[in-house]
């Protein structure tokens, strides 16, 4: 076998990137190097930091989707845009500004979110009023309850249309 031999190999075709690889603005408000910057300044973010890569970004992505629900005050600056940020003020010109950031807090929350989701596995869901084992009797309260950890809602608050879990918003 030559050396020429070896080179004429067939190239290896690469796939296309595994669903988990962070795109931001694409699947993620935020960058892994901005994420990992921004938890290395946290003093309980032991979860990301014992967390590999592909769970980092996991977590990115699936705290970006959960955010990406909340119902945002503005509209999205492109209708083609895959996120719900950047946003403009419903007032604001099509077309105006021509770019936009977006909001630390927002980038935040989704590094806050993506850590608590490391941390506690998933989401809380309703909180149990009574059991009972004879005849399996469940109970719920009748409250609903907010999804995001107090720490995050805090953070995206004061860019929600309706500021709580527990606030309905009416439209005319």
């Amino acid at each position: 076998m030559t050396y020429d031999d070896l080179n004429d190999e067939e190239p290896i075709e690469e796939g296309p990137p595994p669903a988990w690889t962070i795109s931001a603005g694409l699947n993620s408000y935020v960058s892994h190097p901005a994420a990992d910057a921004f938890a290395s300044t946290r003093l309980f973010a032991d979860p990301w930091h014992r967390a590999n890569e592909g769970d980092q970004s996991k977590a990115l992505i699936t705290a970006t989707a959960l955010l990406d629900r909340m119902r945002w005050q503005g509209r999205s600056v492109a209708p083609t845009q895959a996120l719900a940020w950047p946003r403009v003020p419903d007032r604001c010109p099509h077309g105006y500004p021509l770019t936009v950031a977006t909001p630390p807090a927002i980038e935040a929350a989704a590094v806050e979110l993506a850590i608590h989701l490391l941390a506690q596995g998933q989401l809380p869901g309703a909180p149990v009023m009574q059991r009972m084992l004879g005849d399996s009797m469940t109970m719920y309260f009748p409250t609903i309850t907010d999804e995001l950890p107090k720490h995050v809602r805090r953070l995206i608050e004061p860019h929600l249309r309706a500021s709580s879990a527990n606030v309905a918003e009416v439209q005319l």
